[in-house]
C-alpha cells in the first residue's frame, strides 16, 4: 500500500509566513517503496538566484516543475525567495531570467522568452512562489495543470514536461494559460434589501434555478433541507459536501427557509463543489459554469475570483460566452484597502454582474473592491449588497462548535448571494427575461450610496423597488473609458444608452445628472424623455474632460424618474493623470530588434516590477511622471540555433517627464570571467543580478546559467547611492569527470562577490585556493540509492543580501569545498532526494546557522549524520504571545550543532495538554498553534512523527515537554512572543561509517542539551537508555562528563535512544528515537 505523506514540521511552518500557504504543507503523491533507481543520480547543475535586505539563515519552502520541465527549488532567506534551477536533460545550456520581491518569484527560461512576450504563454507558468501557493508543487501534484487557447483544461505530466515542451515550440500550438487557483472571496442583511417586500408581493424565487460554484454545501442542514436540487463534484476532494463552510454560507443566504431566511428562499438549487481544500481551480470553475447553464440554471453565484489582468482570461472569457444563457452574479473581491483597479477576475468581465460590499448602514466596506477595471478603466463593480457581519448557516463539516448552526462572516463573498437571490426573486416575476435583463433591472433600481461610481456601481440592491419597476437602462451603466494626458485637446466623449419599458403604458422619465466633477463635465441630450409602452427611448451622455477638473477617475450618476420608478445609471470617465509613452527598444548582439528577451519595469518609488512585453523588439509602457527602472535580458542566438549569449543591461534611473525612447541595447553588457590556478575546475551553476532596494521592499533580478561563458553584463546611466542598489556576482564550480558530471567531485568552490550602487559592466576575478576558507565536509547517507544537493548560501555585510549556490553529490562521500571569505557570512543547506522518472523529490533538508570559515584556514565537518531529531537554531520556534501558543518545531535536524532539519513523514501529531486537559491538537508533527487562559499554569506538549521509505534512522521521534506558562507583559505581544522553555537532547555518535552505522561493540555517544533560544537554563538531571529491539525493552546508559557509553549486543541491527532531562527551572522533556543509528 503507498504511504500517503507530509511534510513535518519547519518546512511547513516557513511555507505558511513567508507565502502565506495553508498549514500544514504536506506531499500528496505516493512514495513506492520500490522506486528508487539504481545507482547514482545526476540531476544536472543548480542554479542560484539572490535575496535582499533582512536575510537570515535559509529555509526549505518546496520544488516545482516548470511546463518546460525544468525543476525550481525554492528556499527562504530573511522576508525573500531564493530559486535554485535544476534545468531538465539536454537543457544546461539554458538561461533562466529571475526576478522577484518576496511574493512573487518568476523563473523564466530563455526559449519562453519570445512566446511570452508575444502572449501564448501565461507568465503565471514562472511565477514559482504562486505555483507552490497553488499547491502544484512537486510534492503534491505530479503534473502541471493547464487551459489551452479553446478553454480545455488540461494536464501536463512533470516526467514529461520537457519533450512536450520541445513539441510545444517545434509546432508553435496556441495560447496556454496555467490552470489558476482562484479562492472564495472572504474577508440584519436580508429585509435591509427590500426581500420582505417582494415575498409579500409573492416573489420568492419559486421555479427560479440558481447554481452556487462554491466550496460545496451541507445539504442536512436545516436551513438548506430540500432546497438543494442537484449536486456535482468538480475537485479532487472525494465528495460534495462542504468542509470549509463558505458555500453552506452562500447557499443559505440565498435560498434558507430557516431561521435566517434567504433572499429568494423558494428557488432551487444547483450546488457545483468547484473549491477544495487548495482553493479552486480554474478548470473546475469551468466546468462547473457549463454544468450549471446545462443544467437550467437562470443564475449562478460565484463567490470567488482572484487577480485581474489586462487582457481576457479563461474565466472572463467563459462569462461572456454563457451570459446569453443565464446571470452570472460576481463576487468584486476583497481588495479594496489597496485602493483602486483591484476588482478582481472573473467580476472583471463585461457581462458579469460584480457585486461589492456594503455594511448595515450602507457605507462602503473597506474590504470591498474598487474601479476602475485594469486596463481600459471600464465602470466596475457594478452593484452592492451586505457583506459585513452576514448571519448564514454554518456546515457541519467546518470549523466551529458542533452545537453552533449558523456563524457570521463578512466579505464580497457573502454580498454576492443577496444580488443572486434578488436575481431569482426577479426572474420569478419575469421568467422571459435574460441574464442581461435581470442585470440591468437590478442596476436600475439599486439605492445610491455616498461614492463614486468606481466604488458603487448603481449603489446597493433594492429589491422592493426592483419588483415593481418597469423600466431598465441598457447599457446599465456607461463606460467613457479613459482620456489620456494632457487634456487641453481631449475630443468630447459622447455615448448612447435607452430606457426599456417593459410596461403597457408609456412612462415620462425625468432625468437629473449628479456629479461631484465641475458642472461641465458630464451634459445629458435632454431633460426629459418618453419612453413608449413595451419600447424603447435613447439618450445621449456626453464627457468633457478639457475643463478644469481633478484628474483621475470622475464619476455622475443619471437618476431618471416618474411616480413610483426611479432609474439610475451610473457614469464614469478616467481624466488620466500626466502621463507618458516609455518606449524601450530591445536591440540583440547582432543589432537587431529583438522579441527574444524578458524586460520589467520598476516604479522607483513603490518598489514593485512589472513585466511587459515587446512586439517586434519594442515595448510601449504607458507610465506617470516620475522616475523608474528598466531592466532587460535580451538573447543573442548563436548559429546553432540552440544556445544562446545573454545580456543583462539596466537603465536604474529613467526620468520621465515628456514621451521617451530608451534603447537597452546588448553591446553594453560585458563579458564576466572567474579563473583559477587549479586545473580542471569548471563552472556547474553561475549568475548575475542585482537587488534594488526600495523604501518598503526590494527587488532582485538576474540571470543563471551554466557558465559564464554566455553571460555579459551592463549598466546604462549613472551609478545610484550605495545604499538603493547591490550587485552580485558568483556561483559553484567543481572537477566534472569525463562525462561531465560533478556528483563525485572530489573539489567544490561557493563564490560571491558583491558591489555596489551598479551594475558592472563586465566583471573579472583571478581565484587562488590559499585566498579562501577549506572545509573537508564528510557527507554520510541515510537510505540507498540517494542524492542529496549542497547549497552555499552568502549574506553580504551592509543590507544582508544573500545569494546561494548548489552542486550536487552522491552519497555517501568526502568533499573538500572552498569558499571566499571577504567579510562575507555564510550559511549551509542539504537536501536530499531520490530520483523518480525523470524528475527529483526532496525527502529531507538540513540548514545550518552562521558558519565562521577563515581565510586560509582549513577545517572539518560532517553532515547528514545520525542521530536525526529536533534540534535549534537562532529562531521563533515555540513561543508564546499573549494568550496564543506557536509551535514550529524543526524535527529532524542532524547530529551537527545549530542545524535544524525537516523530512517526509508518514504521520504525527502535536497535542497540548493545560493542568491534565487537552486544549487541542494537530495532525502535524511539531507544529501547531493553541489558544490558552491568561493565567499560569502547567503545560504539557506532546509531538510524534513517524517515517518509512525516506531514512533507515529516525523511523519514530516523540518528545513530550513539561513547562509552566503565563500571559506575557504587553510589551511582548508582538511577533515572536515569550519563548517556550522547551529543550532537546542531541546525540552524536562516535565512529559512524559512511551509512551511519557503527562497528565497535562498545560505543561512545556524546550528549548535548539545547534549549529553546532564549531559554536556556542549567542541566539539573539527564537519565539516558538504549534499546535493541526497536523500543520493546530497555536498558540504562551511564552518562559521565556528558558522554553516554552503550554496550552493543552482537546482534544488534539498530540503536534506539530515550532520554529524559529536567533543567534548573524544573522544566523536563522525555524524548525517544526509534532506530537513531545502525550497528553492524
Amino acid at each position: 500500500m503507498p504511504l500517503h505523506t507530509k511534510l513535518a514540521a519547519g518546512a511547513a511552518a516557513v511555507l505558511i509566513v513567508v507565502l502565506g500557504l495553508a498549514a500544514p504543507a504536506h506531499a500528496a503523491e505516493p512514495i513506492p517503496a520500490d522506486s528508487a533507481p539504481s545507482g547514482s543520480p545526476s540531476p544536472g547543475s543548480l542554479l542560484s538566484g539572490s535575496t535582499s535586505v533582512d536575510s537570515v539563515e535559509p529555509g526549505y519552502l518546496g520544488d516545482v516543475t516548470l511546463i518546460t520541465g525544468d525543476r525550481v527549488t525554492v528556499r527562504r532567506v530573511g522576508a525573500r525567495l531564493v530559486p535554485a534551477v535544476d534545468p531538465a536533460p539536454g537543457r544546461a545550456h539554458v538561461h533562466f531570467a529571475v526576478t522577484g520581491d518576496g511574493t512573487r518569484l518568476h523563473v523564466v527560461p530563455d526559449d519562453a522568452w519570445r512566446d511570452l512576450n508575444t502572449g501564448r504563454l501565461d507568465l503565471r507558468l514562472f511565477d514559482v512562489a504562486g505555483l507552490l501557493r497553488a499547491g502544484y508543487g512537486d510534492d503534491r501534484s505530479p503534473d502541471l495543470p493547464l487551459i489551452t487557447e479553446d478553454l480545455t483544461p488540461t494536464r501536463q505530466p512533470k516526467d514529461t514536461a520537457a519533450e512536450a515542451w520541445a513539441i510545444r515550440r517545434a509546432t508553435a500550438t496556441g495560447r496556454v494559460w496555467l490552470d489558476g487557483m482562484r479562492h472564495p472571496s472572504l474577508d440584519v442583511s436580508v429585509p435591509h434589501i427590500g426581500a420582505p417586500a417582494a415575498w409579500a408581493a409573492g416573489y420568492t424565487g419559486r421555479g427560479v434555478t440558481v447554481a452556487v460554484l462554491d466550496t460545496g454545501v451541507d445539504s442536512t442542514h436545516p436551513d438548506l433541507r430540500g432546497r438543494v436540487a442537484a449536486e456535482k463534484n468538480f475537485t479532487s476532494d472525494r465528495t460534495v459536501r462542504d468542509e470549509d463552510g463558505h458555500g453552506t454560507h452562500v447557499a443559505a443566504t440565498i435560498a434558507s427557509r430557516g431561521t435566517y431566511r434567504g433572499v429568494a428562499p423558494d428557488a432551487r438549487l444547483l450546488v457545483g463543489k468547484v473549491c477544495g481544500g487548495a482553493g479552486c481551480p480554474e478548470s473546475a470553475i469551468l466546468a462547473g459554469m457549463r454544468w450549471a447553464v446545462d443544467s437550467g440554471a437562470k443564475v449562478v453565484n460565484l463567490s470567488l475570483g482572484g487577480p485581474d489582468a489586462a487582457g481576457e482570461d479563461p474565466l472572463e472569457a467563459a462569462v461572456n460566452q454563457l451570459s446569453d444563457r443565464a446571470l452570472f452574479v460576481v463576487a468584486a473581491g476583497n481588495d479594496g484597502g489597496s485602493g483602486a483597479e483591484t476588482v478582481a477576475s472573473p467580476a472583471s468581465a463585461d457581462a458579469a454582474l460584480a457585486v461589492g460590499a456594503v455594511d448595515k448602514h450602507d457605507a462602503l466596506a473597506g474590504f470591498s473592491s474598487r474601479g476602475p477595471r485594469v486596463h481600459d478603466a471600464a465602470l466596475k463593480p457594478d452593484i452592492l449588497a451586505p457583506g459585513v457581519d452576514i448571519t448564514a448557516a454554518r456546515s457541519r463539516y467546518s470549523f466551529g462548535k458542533p452545537r453552533e448552526k449558523h456563524r457570521d462572516l463578512s466579505g464580497t463573498s457573502m454580498a454576492t448571494p443577496h444580488v443572486a437571490g434578488a436575481a431569482a426573486v426577479l426572474a420569478q416575476e419575469h421568467p422571459e427575461w435574460t441574464g442581461r435583463q435581470l442585470k440591468a433591472a437590478l442596476m436600475a433600481s439599486a439605492k445610491p450610496i455616498d461614492a463614486g461610481s468606481y466604488d458603487q456601481g448603481a449603489g446597493r440592491v433594492d429589491l422592493a423597488r426592483g419588483v415593481t419597476q418597469s423600466v431598465y437602462a441598457s447599457p446599465p451603466s456607461v463606460s467613457m473609458g479613459r482620456q489620456s494626458w494632457p487634456h487641453d485637446d481631449d475630443p468630447l466623449v459622447t455615448k448612447s444608452f435607452s430606457y426599456t419599458n417593459t410596461s403597457t403604458r408609456p412612462v415620462e422619465l425625468r432625468l437629473t445628472l449628479t456629479t461631484d466633477a465641475p458642472a461641465a463635465t458630464f451634459r445629458l441630450s435632454a431633460d426629459r424623455v418618453t419612453v413608449p409602452a413595451n419600447g424603447t427611448a435613447s439618450v445621449e451622455i456626453t464627457a468633457d474632460t478639457t475643463v478644469d477638473a481633478p484628474e483621475g477617475p470622475l464619476s455622475a450618476r443619471i437618476d431618471a424618474e416618474a411616480r413610483t420608478q426611479r432609474v439610475t445609471v451610473p457614469v464614469a470617465i478616467d481624466r488620466e493623470p500626466e502621463s507618458y509613452d516609455l518606449t524601450f527598444r530591445t536591440v540583440d548582439r547582432e543589432g537587431n530588434l529583438s522579441d527574444y528577451n524578458y524586460s520589467f519595469l520598476l516604479g522607483v518609488d513603490p518598489s514593485r516590477y512589472r513585466p511587459v512585453p515587446t512586439i517586434g523588439g519594442v515595448g510601449v509602457v504607458r507610465v506617470r511622471k516620475g522616475r523608474y527602472h528598466l531592466d532587460s535580458v535580451i538573447n543573442t542566438r548563436r548559429a546553432d540555433g540552440v544556445t544562446a549569449d545573454s545580456h543583462k543591461v539596466v537603465i536604474p534611473t529613467v526620468e520621465v517627464t515628456t514621451d521617451k525612447t530608451v534603447t537597452l541595447d546588448a553591446h553594453t553588457a560585458q563579458p564576466i570571467s572567474v579563473t583559477f590556478d587549479r586545473l580542471g575546475v569548471r563552472p556547474k551553476a553561475v549568475g548575475a543580478g542585482y537587488s534594488r532596494i526600495g523604501e518598503d521592499r526590494a527587488v532582485f533580478t538576474g540571470v543563471l546559467g551554466d557558465t559564464f561563458e554566455r553571460i555579459f553584463i551592463g549598466q546604462l546611466g549613472d551609478p545610484l547611492p550605495d545604499t538603493h542598489f547591490v550587485a552580485d556576482i558568483g556561483g559553484a564550480w567543481a572537477i566534472p569527470d569525463r562525462d561531465g558530471d560533478v556528483t563525485a567531485t572530489p573539489v567544490a568552490y561557493h563564490l560571491q562577490w558583491f558591489d555596489y550602487g551598479h551594475l558592472p559592466n563586465g566583471f573579472t576575478r583571478h581565484v587562488v585556493d590559499q585566498d579562501l576558507a577549506r572545509v573537508r565536509t564528510t557527507y554520510r547517507d541515510q537510505s540507498d540509492r540517494r542524492g542529496a544537493t549542497k547549497v552555499w548560501i552568502a549574506k553580504e555585510p551592509r543590507f544582508g543580501t544573500s545569494v546561494g549556490y548548489g552542486l550536487p553529490l552522491s552519497l555517501p562521500q568526502v568533499r573538500t569545498e572552498f569558499h571566499n571569505v571577504d567579510d562575507l557570512t555564510w550559511y549551509a543547506e542539504l537536501a536530499q532526494w531520490r530520483k523518480v522518472k525523470n524528475s527529483l523529490r526532496t525527502e529531507t533538508v538540513v540548514t545550518s546557522g552562521e558558519l565562521a570559515h577563515p581565510p586560509g584556514a582549513s577545517t572539518d565537518d560532517q553532515w547528514n549524520s545520525a542521530v536525526f531529531g529536533p534540534g535549534f537554531r537562532p529562531g521563533d520556534w515555540a513561543f508564546r504571545s499573549h494568550d496564543s501558543l506557536t509551535l514550529s518545531l524543526p524535527m529532524y535536524a542532524d547530529a551537527g550543532l545549530g542545524r535544524t532539519g525537516t523530512s517526509i513523514v508518514d504521520g504525527g501529531s502535536t497535542a497540548l495538554y493545560r493542568e491534565g486537559v487537552e486544549v487541542g491538537r494537530s495532525e502535524s508533527p511539531g507544529q501547531g498553534s493553541f489558544d490558552v487562559p491568561a493565567e499560569s499554569a502547567a503545560y504539557r506538549l506532546e509531538t510524534t512523527a513517524a517515517r518509512s521509505g525516506v531514512s533507515r534512522y529516525s523511523t519514530s521521534i516523540t518528545c513530550v515537554w513539561t513547562f509552566t506558562s503565563v500571559r506575557p507583559p504587553d510589551d511582548r505581544k508582538g511577533k515572536g512572543g515569550v519563548p517556550l522553555p522547551l529543550m532537546v537532547v542531541r546525540f552524536a555518535p562516535e565512529g559512524l561509517d559512511p551509512h551511519n552505522r557503527v562497528t565497535a561493540d562498545r560505543v561512545r555517544v556524546p550528549v548535548t542539551i539545547q534549549w529553546n533560544p532564549g531559554t536556556e537554563q542549567t542541566l539539573a538531571a539527564l537519565a539516558v537508555e538504549a534499546s535493541f529491539d526497536d523500543g520493546r525493552t530497555w536498558r540504562p546508559v551511564p552518562v559521565a562528563d556528558g558522554v553516554a557509553t552503550i554496550d552493543h549486543p552482537r546482534s544488534a541491527r539498530f540503536v534506539s535512544l530515550r532520554a529524559r532531562a529536567t533543567d534548573s527551572a524544573g522544566n523536563t522533556v522525555e524524548q525517544t528515537t526509534i532506530r537513531a543509528y545502525g550497528s553492524r
